[in-house]
């Protein structure tokens, strides 16, 4: 009897979203062909026919998937950088006094830092234009997982701790074996939203500095006036993006099988 509710509820969402998209699609090609000029100038933008037609002939250029090749391994790159850095200081921090008091306040001052504002930066203290594209990467999951380690440890059950230091347990011990596996959760959520980050930063910078990827490939159509190849690329990093999220969402049921 759960077995056929668990398949009827997957059933019904997959059915709800198919149709929220084609509603979606259906009004946006309805506000194309009307010319509707206001509120908004809807009528400017590539109907999905067109888009359709694009999406088609992108997908036979060979450019086109190095484009997604290179914006995947920056954000793989950054963020498998980013997640020990984070947890490490996200322990640290929320462990120790010294962590909480001294190294805390610089990165209060850094996060509210948009990713973009640092691509100047990255330009002038790396020697290439790849390296400084994966810094912003960086950024943009580091803070998300330094957060969320840092919530993580401080609600870790006292009770739990109170039981292991009674049993004996050394720091370390508290921490391999206590702190670290109750805040996985909250790293796993760090790690997803830092990704949805990583994404917006690498977009970013590679419009403003990048040769390669699929934010200079949906800039370059805009400059181009290719507005149907913009949507495209708009459309892909969102495919992708979900595709990023879903396999966080797997790796996270796997190792917290245990939950």
């Amino acid at each position: 009897m759960e077995k056929n509710s668990t398949r009827y509820y997957k059933i019904k969402k997959i059915l709800c979203s198919i149709v929220s998209t084609l509603i979606f699609i259906i009004v946006w090609q309805l506000l194309v062909y009307f010319n509707i000029k206001k509120p908004l100038m809807f009528g400017n933008l590539p109907s999905p026919l067109e888009v359709l037609g694009s999406i088609k002939a992108v997908l036979h250029e060979k450019v086109f998937y190095q484009h997604i090749l290179y914006s995947s391994l920056r954000i793989f790159i950054g963020c498998i950088i980013a997640l020990p850095i984070a947890v490490g200081f996200g322990l640290l921090i929320g462990l120790y006094d010294f962590g909480e008091n001294f190294i805390m306040p610089i990165f209060d001052m850094l996060r509210p830092i948009p990713q973009i504002a640092w691509i100047p930066i990255s330009i002038l203290i790396f020697s290439s234009v790849e390296g400084s594209i994966v810094f912003i990467t960086f950024l943009g999951a580091f803070f998300p997982i330094l957060i969320n380690t840092i919530a993580g440890t401080k609600s870790v059950n006292k009770l739990l701790l109170d039981a292991a230091k009674s049993m004996n347990a050394t720091k370390w011990q508290l921490i391999r074996y206590v702190s670290f596996p109750s805040i996985v959760p909250n790293i796993f959520t760090g790690l997803t939203l830092g990704i949805g980050n990583s994404w917006m930063s690498v977009i970013a910078a590679e419009m403003i500095s990048g040769k390669f990827g699929i934010g200079y490939f949906t800039w370059t159509s805009y400059t181009l006036m290719q507005y149907p190849e913009t949507i495209v690329g708009m459309i892909t990093i969102g495919i992708i993006g979900s595709i990023c999220f879903f396999l966080v969402r797997i790796l996270e049921k796997i190792i917290l099988d245990w939950r």
